[in-house]
């Protein structure tokens, strides 16, 4: 399976599943959900150190989470060719780097989205 259908499956189960209260609830899901994802469909080992050239998607990691100016409740973790944000209501947001679009939008389990 190429990346984008990855890509697009992992979407497809990440809204299906029960929205997160928290960030970290939503933080979790979100990887929890990639990581299943490429040990199924990748055919690739998971070894986050080898992401720029084994053509696994990885998810975004702690160290690459940034402060959103105007939005103290709200994390954006940048990733090669995604922003994704997440809100302290659980909310998801992921945006394509190149164009700003939104890929990805998922409310928080109070229905809110993640510029509400």
């Amino acid at each position: 399976m190429d990346k984008h259908a990855r890509l697009q499956l992992f979407y497809e189960r990440l809204q299906a599943a029960p929205a997160g209260h928290t960030h970290d609830e939503s933080y979790t899901l979100l990887c929890e959900t990639l990581v299943a994802i490429e040990d199924e469909h990748s055919g690739v080992s998971n070894n986050p150190d080898s992401w720029q050239t084994d053509g696994r998607l990885y998810p975004p990691r702690p160290d690459r989470s940034y402060a959103v100016d105007g939005f103290p409740n709200v994390v954006r973790y940048r990733s090669f060719g995604h922003n994704t944000y997440i809100a302290s209501n659980g909310a998801i947001e992921v945006k394509l780097v190149a164009s700003n679009e939104v890929d990805f939008s998922k409310p928080g389990a109070d229905g809110k989205g993640v510029w509400e």
